[in-house]
């Protein structure tokens, strides 16, 4: 059986105009369809193309600044462009001595704008020689958060340069408050996380209680501030005011009436500190304590035993080299638990820090303030006239069972 399929050329020429025929067809009807249905005087279509020229109409319209004018005004905008000379930028090249200059005019003038913000600035007026004093922040380990300076002395009325200088990695501050003003402007510092002009303000909260501050010093860098140091002698707290910072990264400005011996342009530190002779001319006892700072936190004195002689007057400096808070407190005879006891109760005490964790009890003879890592404290008293064994302890919560001394008295 023969499959293949025989066909002349008259009928393949057949086909062909049978399929023109029939794609003409479609297209025809298709157009009349289009006509029959509106076709573009379709009332939609009318009203999307009105709405697009409207739109265009009212960019073009927006645009009163744009370079090219329309077409009522071209010519009188060419004759303009050609009569004007091209205009010389004001704007100086990166590069150029010219940037360089105009870079150095604004530094120059941040700098004068910030030196006249400075509260406390000195008066131009007085005549009294700076004091130098710099305070760093603690940069081993990195993130610490304190300041390796935890008390400087200056004397009322002293006009001071501070430097702060922030080595470690995270930014720091500078900011020193009124007496006992500590809690309230760090409170105030921690509600900064809230405002959005707090980076602006440098962290530095508005206050009255503030005194002077730096800046917020970038790793690294380096601030320094001028000021007159307060006329009321006392202990003024600075703080670190970044959000959260202040509770660990503080230390105690001491200010000293302007007649007290000694040289009042440097700082005063246990070295500088000279001996003392009573007003009847009866020399007076130098003792020197110290907290063990190796290993840090061992909470233990290192002197552990002294002796003195009954009725001595006595000045005592207590040093803390130790990475924990610390004082030092002289009890009666056989009173060491009895006062520890007291101390320990102080845990639940608002006022606790406030009285620098000392116990109200009559079994205290003397005692220093709480001292902070680095700092020390100088306390003068009378050694009790009967003769025996006086306990010295650190009456910080919990530390009185192991940092512990005794003073002997003897005839």
């Amino acid at each position: 059986m023969n499959n293949e399929t025989n066909s002349s050329p008259l009928q393949r020429l057949g086909i062909f105009f049978l399929g023109l025929f029939t794609f003409v067809g479609f297209g025809f009807f298709a157009w009349v369809f289009f006509l029959m249905s509106g076709g573009d005087s379709d009332s939609n279509y009318e009203m999307k193309s009105q709405a697009r020229a409207e739109k265009i109409k009212e960019m073009v319209t927006a645009q009163s600044n744009s370079v090219v004018p329309n077409d009522a005004d071209l010519e009188n905008f060419v004759q303009s462009s050609q009569n004007k000379e091209p205009k010389v930028s004001q704007k100086a090249v990166p590069g150029t001595k010219a940037f360089s200059d105009w870079m150095a005019a604004k530094a120059a003038a941040q700098s004068a704008t910030t030196k006249d913000e400075i509260p406390e600035t000195i008066p131009s007026g007085v005549d009294q020689k700076l004091i130098e004093l710099k305070i760093s922040a603690l940069a081993d380990p990195p993130g610490t958060m304190k300041f390796k300076e935890a008390k400087v002395e200056v004397v009322a009325g002293t006009k001071v340069s501070l430097t702060f200088t922030n080595p470690d990695v995270l930014q720091h501050n500078l900011v020193i408050v009124k007496q006992g003003k500590k809690e309230a402007v760090g409170a105030l510092a921690d509600a900064m996380l809230t405002d959005p002009e707090a980076l602006k303000k440098n962290y530095v909260p508005e206050s009255e209680d503030v005194i002077v501050s730096s800046k917020l010093v970038n790793p690294g860098g380096t601030e320094k501030i001028e000021f007159l140091a307060p006329t009321e002698p006392g202990e003024y707290p600075y703080i670190c005011t970044f959000p959260g910072h202040w509770r660990l990264m503080e230390g105690i400005l001491t200010v000293i009436p302007s007649d007290t011996k000694g040289t009042p342009d440097k700082i005063k530190s246990e070295q500088d500190v000279p001996a003392e002779k009573t007003e009847d001319s009866e020399e007076v006892v130098e003792l020197k304590i110290n907290a063990l700072a190796d290993p840090p936190g061992t909470m233990k004195f290192k002197e552990t035993e002294l002796e003195l002689k009954a009725g001595t007057k006595v000045s005592l400096t207590f040093t803390n080299p130790d990475v924990l808070q610390h004082n030092l407190v002289i009890v009666k005879q056989g009173k060491k638990e009895a006062v520890g006891a007291l101390a320990d109760a102080m845990l639940t005490d608002p006022e606790a820090l406030k009285k620098h964790y000392v116990p109200d009890s009559q079994d205290i003879i003397a005692s220093t303030k709480l001292i902070n890592p680095g700092g020390f404290d100088k306390i003068e008293f009378t050694v009790p006239s009967e003769t025996g064994d006086y306990s010295y302890i650190c009456t910080f919560p919990g530390h009185w069972r192991l940092m512990q001394g005794k003073i002997k008295v003897t005839k």
